[in-house]
């Protein structure tokens, strides 16, 4: 092997490491289940980590009128639009009051990033199916009505109640639909 060739060199480099290395962490759990875990007023929900393509701070925007209070306006992210929409506004029918300190959950939506301003993201939260719990131990959530229709489960991790928000249940609403005047 030429060492003056840099390509030569990389792979010397990787056989080291690879004989060197321990090897990737043990496979997760099977049944384990990802999620991350955001506020919208006094509810703290969690979505599936498979439905949230990006976490972004608030980005610049442009109000769009004749819309419902609860559309924020687009913003251009890396050259894209986002429509960006206020979730606590849209369900619970109250406006984040800081905005700036809130964070958009970039989902996929029909095809198209869609953004939803959340208060507080917490991150993600690793979960088993030994912490789901039935119906009727959820009954300890404090949980506005209009959010329940979109509880597709619950987790209890510790002394945390965790309900599971389905982005896509929402967005299939006709009320979601329904964005203009």
């Amino acid at each position: 092997m030429n060492m003056e060739n840099p390509f030569d060199l990389l792979c010397a480099y990787e056989q080291r490491v690879l004989q060197k290395s321990s090897g990737l962490p043990a496979d997760r759990q099977a049944d384990e289940w990802i999620g991350l875990g955001f506020r919208v007023g006094k509810n703290h929900l969690l979505v599936d980590m498979k439905e949230v393509k990006e976490i972004l701070k608030l980005p610049e925007f442009t109000s769009v009128p004749g819309v419902r209070s609860w559309i924020i306006g687009v913003a251009n992210v890396r050259g894209s639009l986002l429509p960006v929409m206020d979730l606590k506004g849209y369900l619970v029918s109250e406006n984040i009051l800081n905005r700036q300190k809130g964070s958009v959950i970039v989902i996929d939506y029909k095809g198209f990033n869609t953004g939803l301003l959340v208060e507080e993201v917490y991150g993600m939260r690793h979960l088993t199916e030994a912490e789901e719990i039935t119906e009727s131990t959820s009954n300890k959530f404090e949980l506005d009505e209009i959010i329940k229709p979109y509880i597709i489960k619950n987790y209890k991790q510790g002394e945390d109640y965790w309900p599971v928000f389905s982005f896509t249940k929402m967005t299939s609403d006709e009320r979601f639909l329904k964005a203009a005047l």
